[in-house]
């Protein structure tokens, strides 16, 4: 006998798998979010930056902004600057640990009803449905919100991700920071495939890097930005208060279902590859996700071609856009910091900028890539790189 049953049980309770949960339980079905942290939003292991939309998408939680974003100042690979931005907010750098307990909150309104300090290790199929850690939990569907090194999705047979990103961010002070602009470092010794970041966040400033493919740990690349080139200038006066780290999963998984389960979020690679952003990707396919489920509990019917809908309609809503954005970030890996300074150089042009500052959307990253290619000759050049990767036949 299980100590818990519920319809779904949700394995993870950050944004996508308490946002789920939420919907899923207004719908009057019973609910269970398994956290394996004691406390949801700790430890933090995000930027904690999001566009204006998340908010359009929950209705709620806009008192954990701590600044609007309206521009940022981008610093290539040599230290040339470069500014973009007017007064319109792009980007919205909150407080990580209270938006997820407010998506939390709001989930536990609805009825969901949430296990804390469980960490699943352990699912069986009986009798039609799940049983979690030795019968401690039983549902008819799970729903794996467990984040890049995702249990569920393992347990479902699903794939891997491509690759990561590894990452690590600290709080800092001592810097004197613009309120509404955030600083971006490109660069071989800076952030390998990648990029790394200050974002002014309240009373602190959150610096960060994710690297990929790299001669170092995260915390080498970390390290050195304290000591070299433009990014240490600017932390001369700054004193670390506390450090986090996690991976970025990549990817693109051909199934995101499977019998008597999904995965959402980052446990489904739902990232925009570009920014490493999965916040709002992952807010858009917990809908998908929600729906799925319930019309799943209407019908009794948990079988994957059931549940084949909510990958075919997530992948419908974003997939494509995900998809070029992953393009983008594999075109970007393969430039080196010569042709990160000519690129650098073309978009140093007012012309140029007035688009990037028109068109640019974190979201949406593609929308920018293909306008510079119509407006920016010089981008031809490369073109190979651009059909390496597939970006000119889509």
């Amino acid at each position: 006998m299980s100590k818990h049953s519920f319809d779904v049980a949700v394995v993870g309770g950050g944004p996508a798998g308490c946002r789920t949960a939420e919907l899923i339980a207004r719908s009057g079905h019973s609910v269970g979010i398994i956290e394996e942290h004691a406390n949801i939003g700790e430890p933090m292991q995000c930027a904690g930056l999001i566009t204006p939309r998340c908010f359009d998408i929950l209705g709620y939680g806009r008192e954990t902004i701590l600044n609007e974003i309206r521009g940022a100042d981008i610093v290539s690979p040599s230290g040339q600057f470069m500014g973009i931005g007017n007064e319109n907010v792009r980007v919205l750098s909150i407080d990580r640990a209270a938006f997820d307990r407010k998506i939390r909150d709001k989930a536990l309104d609805a009825g969901a009803v949430l296990a804390s300090g469980s960490r699943v290790k352990d699912f069986q199929r009986r009798d039609g449905t799940v049983s979690l850690n030795n019968e401690e939990y039983r549902a008819k569907l799970v729903i794996g919100a467990d984040g890049a090194r995702s249990a569920t999705r393992k347990w479902l047979g699903l794939e891997e991700p491509t690759f990561q990103l590894n990452g690590l961010g600290a709080d800092i002070s001592g810097l004197d920071m613009e309120e509404d602009r955030v600083k971006i470092f490109f660069g071989r010794d800076i952030a390998p495939n990648f990029f790394a970041w200050l974002i002014p966040a309240g009373d602190v400033t959150r610096l960060g890097l994710c690297v990929r493919g790299a001669d170092g740990t995260a915390n080498d690349y970390f390290k050195r930005l304290f000591k070299n080139g433009e990014s240490s200038k600017l932390l001369a006066k700054a004193k670390v208060i506390r450090t986090h780290s996690g991976i970025i999963p990549l990817g693109m998984l051909p199934r995101t279902h499977a019998d008597n389960g999904m995965v959402v979020g980052d446990a489904a690679c739902q990232v925009k590859a570009t920014s490493g952003g999965g916040i709002y990707p992952g807010l858009v396919c917990a809908r998908h996700c929600a729906e799925t489920a319930v019309a799943a509990l209407e019908a009794d019917d948990y079988s994957a071609k059931k549940l084949g809908k909510y990958h075919e309609s997530w992948t419908t809503d974003i997939g494509d856009e995900l998809e070029k954005a992953l393009m983008m970030h594999r075109i970007y890996s393969d430039l080196d910091d010569a042709q990160l300074e000519d690129i650098f150089g073309m978009m140093l042009n007012p012309e140029i900028q007035e688009i990037i500052n028109r068109v640019g959307d974190i979201d949406y990253p593609s929308r920018l890539g293909w306008t510079l290619l119509r407006k920016e000759p010089g981008l031809l050049k490369y073109t190979g790189k651009f059909l390496k990767h597939g970006i000119l036949g889509r």
